[in-house]
């Protein structure tokens, strides 16, 4: 008898986080992409230039749950003519099949962000032990990736940090161990916050990282504020970012396509100097320093 139900479809990555956000709400229990394993497809109606890049999803679902209901919400994100594939898995089955998409991954700095279940590279400096799970944030997506090197080269050496929706809390883990004296993990998702103070409790920084929502927030709080989140929260928070660093503190803010550039930097230009912005595949991380 089957206990677990396996989704797999092909998704254009501009619609992750709208795609995640979902099956979290219909009940996944895990999320992941695969690597390696893109295609390029026009979106409906957009000239070919604009393409998207598109990419496999697999999420995991209790066996009960309704599929047609669960494809019939899920089609409208997905590209025209897309499969979507349902597999019955057993326990143990599932268990060995989703670790196998699962290995460490290495980022600038020597950090590596590594499953529970493998063992990281003999000799890394800085080992992060994140499993995949409810939270959005284990490396594996090319903003996060931005983060997690921008991180790596922005001398953290006792400042104090904001993580500005920290899903998993791999972003304030990583500035933990690249230095940082104190670092405030935020969300307005309580279940992010739940996982991010047992994935920095298993990881030893709850001395360092205090989890929570945004409103207790301190005004000029912070040296380094970093947000992997999407272009219209960016846009309306750039404000209260603003009020939230001093003088020479420094901001990274990705979630965002490279085409989004522009629009979120001209909110952030009059209160800080805008740094070029880094770009991997169809993704960008944007910084600059308060002026």
């Amino acid at each position: 008898m089957s206990e677990w139900l396996e989704l797999r479809c092909r998704l254009p990555a501009a619609r992750y986080a709208a795609c995640e956000a979902l099956l979290e709400g219909l009940g996944a229990s895990a999320i992941t992409t695969s690597e390696g394993d893109s295609e390029i497809f026009a979106e409906p109606g957009v000239a070919s230039e604009h393409a998207w890049q598109v990419f496999t999803l697999t999420a995991l679902f209790e066996a009960t749950v309704d599929r047609v209901a669960l494809e019939r919400r899920l089609r409208p994100l997905l590209a025209p003519g897309t499969d979507v594939v349902f597999t019955e898995l057993a326990e143990q089955h599932w268990a060995d099949a989703w670790k196998e998409h699962w290995q460490p991954q290495g980022f600038a700095g020597d950090l590596w962000i590594c499953p529970t279940w493998c063992e990281p590279p003999a000799g890394a400096r800085h080992v992060l032990r994140l499993d995949p799970g409810r939270a959005f944030g284990t490396g594996t997506h090319e903003t996060t990736a931005l983060c997690l090197d921008w991180l790596a080269e922005a001398n953290l050496a006792q400042a104090r940090v904001i993580d500005y929706g920290c899903g998993s809390g791999i972003l304030a883990l990583a500035a933990a161990c690249f230095g940082a004296a104190h670092v405030d993990a935020v969300d307005i998702d309580d279940d992010a916050l739940e996982v991010a103070r047992e994935n920095i409790a298993q990881n030893g920084y709850a001395d360092r990282i205090r989890v929570g929502r945004p409103d207790g927030l301190l005004e000029h709080a912070a040296d380094v504020l970093v947000a992997n989140i999407l272009e219209a929260p960016l846009i309306a928070l750039a404000p209260r970012f603003a009020r939230l660093v001093p003088h020479g503190a420094r901001i990274a803010l990705s979630g965002l396509l490279a085409t989004q550039i522009p629009s979120v930097v001209a909110m952030y230009e009059p209160a800080f100097s805008m740094d070029a912005p880094r770009i991997r595949g169809d993704w960008a991380l944007v910084s600059g320093t308060r002026r």
